[in-house]
């Protein structure tokens, strides 16, 4: 298997907004909550990564294609070093998303990283331990209505 990760390009945002989509309907995949914004609020997002990425929270964000160049997830590192990662369902567990993350941290060498993950997603737990991720605490949360 050869994974390779490139920066993500502007004519990419719905494919990118098509990852968003399978990775809030995964159950346990995101530890906000967050409904799926419209296309137009998601867009705006990438674009400003783009264009104002002084002002936007990710540093890098990567596509992962794998050896056929096809374009299976994407990972990206924030500017406070957090990471995060999505890989396809049809392409999970067959070993890209431990690749993506090795050549992110490859690419990005910070002297420490982060990940947040749901505590209900025991696969994402067992996976990002792999890397020697350990648990620091927990994030509370308080709705308001």
């Amino acid at each position: 298997m050869k994974t390779k990760i490139r920066l993500i390009k502007e004519n990419e945002i719905s494919i990118l907004y098509e990852h968003l989509k399978e990775f809030l309907d995964t159950p346990y995949a995101s530890t906000t909550g967050n409904p799926l914004p419209k296309f137009e609020d998601s867009e705006k997002f990438v674009k400003k990564y783009f264009f104002e990425n002084e002002n936007h929270e990710y540093d890098k964000w990567y596509m992962v294609l794998n050896e056929k160049d096809e374009i299976i997830g994407n990972v990206y590192i924030t500017k406070k070093n957090m990471i995060a990662y999505h890989i396809l369902r049809k392409y999970q567990r067959q070993g890209y998303g431990e690749e993506s993350i090795k050549l992110l941290i490859e690419q990005n060498p910070r002297e420490k990283y982060f990940a947040t993950v749901n505590v209900k997603n025991g696969i994402s737990i067992n996976f990002i331990k792999k890397f020697g991720f350990v648990e620091k605490g927990y994030i509370f949360e308080k709705k308001c209505e």
